[in-house]
């Protein structure tokens, strides 16, 4: 790949052949610090998403040593619930990429930016995939710390189940070099995600270790099974206060049904990381005995299918790939969320995504390419789940449909002969 002009756009490399191997077909996701395409693999022809370091930092040294760093770090994280690194390396104008996993799913910021719930059982087991993910990575000696709902994605697997895998192992120590993550920036401005950061991490970034990605955790089930953030505050910036000095609402408060797990969260999200669960192995034990099972499954914990989206519901077919992107760390102050679309999703008024009732969605999900999304739950809407799966809701077949119209017709004829007759 040639170097590109100064000032020109990476989507101007759609088109262009990576090292000679990786055609870049189409953007699949863009930010402040790179962008990530489709591409496809020169050895069996798979697809794969390629994460190419954005041109404002490739000429910083340090940024572009730990950009490579840790993609090399994460090709050692083989594991079902884990986003697969394949190849990490430098074009020949000296651009940084990393060639990884293209993944058929949603991200899971699509129900927790819902408002709404995801069911108990269901939210389970999407946290029992991510601590799954977190040990195989903590037992080498790798810590996340930026899990956030967007860096977890529901994955489609072959036999239609659902997996939850983990994004961006390794980004936050590049962001670090980029201008901090939890720190101060060049321009003396806050970055990170204050909601998901744990009180250890917002008073010093540097000393963080596996109990802040477990925080960080608890925080998801939390938002999950009750539809409401963790720690609400009107600005980003009060929230790191809320963090460090409140404790969110018991989940017997929100839902007596949820009791069942309010001391396992609560545990999960104590301020001294010494009084909080030490391992993830120790977690997922205990998410197993507060859910009453005996036993923590060793391999990945698949969902049979996706918890409902009735707001837009899209058959997932020719589904959108998700694959994470690079993004540059969020500033405190908040953003607006901006639309992302797909290229078989048509756009509906003011650019935002429309689905097939015509009814307008804006994706939470900035930086991620979602297949489906919107909010949850509702019984008189189809459940979002893979063809074929159980459970899922089926609508009449269009041969039933045209029987009963030929039927109708024919009855209509007889019953019209048998009147004129009898006149």
């Amino acid at each position: 790949m040639t170097a590109a002009p100064t000032g020109a756009k990476e989507h101007e490399l759609v088109g262009a052949i990576l090292s000679r191997k990786y055609p870049l077909k189409r953007v699949i996701g863009s930010g402040g610090m790179g962008t990530v395409f489709e591409s496809t693999s020169p050895d069996d022809g798979r697809a794969v998403a390629v994460k190419i370091l954005g041109a404002d930092y490739r000429d910083d040294a340090d940024v572009k040593r730990r950009f490579l760093d840790e993609g090399r770090t994460c090709q050692r994280l083989i594991h079902p619930n884990i986003v697969r690194v394949f190849d990490v390396a430098e074009a020949e104008d000296g651009t940084p990429y990393i060639v990884m996993e293209l993944l058929d799913g949603v991200p899971l910021s699509a129900y927790t930016r819902s408002g709404v719930r995801v069911p108990l059982g269901q939210a389970a087991t999407i946290l029992h995939g991510i601590l799954a993910g977190l040990g195989a990575a903590h037992a080498q000696g790798i810590v996340h710390r930026d899990l956030k709902p967007e860096n977890v994605v529901l994955s489609r697997e072959e036999a239609g189940s659902f997996t939850a895998k983990i994004l961006d192992f390794g980004i936050a120590k590049v962001m670090d070099a980029a201008g901090g993550m939890g720190s101060k920036t060049r321009t003396g401005v806050l970055l990170g995600t204050p909601a998901y950061m744990s009180p250890e991490q917002i008073k010093n970034a540097k000393d963080v270790d596996a109990r802040s990605d477990l925080w960080s955790a608890g925080v998801l089930l939390y938002e999950m099974l009750t539809g409401r953030v963790a720690f609400p505050a009107p600005t980003e910036y009060a929230r790191l206060s809320a963090v460090l000095n409140s404790t969110p609402q018991p989940l017997e408060n929100v839902d007596p049904q949820l009791a069942r797990l309010s001391a396992f969260v609560q545990l999960a999200m104590q301020k001294d990381r010494a009084h909080r669960y030490q391992s993830a192995l120790e977690m997922a034990r205990a998410l197993a005995g507060a859910m009453g099972t005996d036993s923590v499954a060793v391999g990945p914990s698949p969902l049979s299918q996706l918890p409902n989206i009735p707001s837009v519901w899209m058959p997932m077919t020719a589904a959108t790939a998700v694959a994470s992107t690079p993004t540059a760390p969020a500033t405190v102050a908040a953003q607006a969320p901006k639309p992302i679309v797909p290229a078989e999703v048509t756009k509906g008024p003011g650019g935002t995504l429309a689905s097939p009732a015509g009814r307008a969605v804006i994706d939470p999900t900035p930086h991620v390419a979602v297949a489906a999304q919107g909010t949850l739950p509702s019984e008189n809407l189809p459940m979002l789940s893979a063809p074929g799966s159980a459970g899922a809701r089926r609508g009449v077949p269009v041969l039933t449909v045209v029987l009963l119209v030929i039927g109708a017709l024919v009855a209509g004829f007889l019953l019209g002969l048998a009147t004129a007759r009898l006149r």
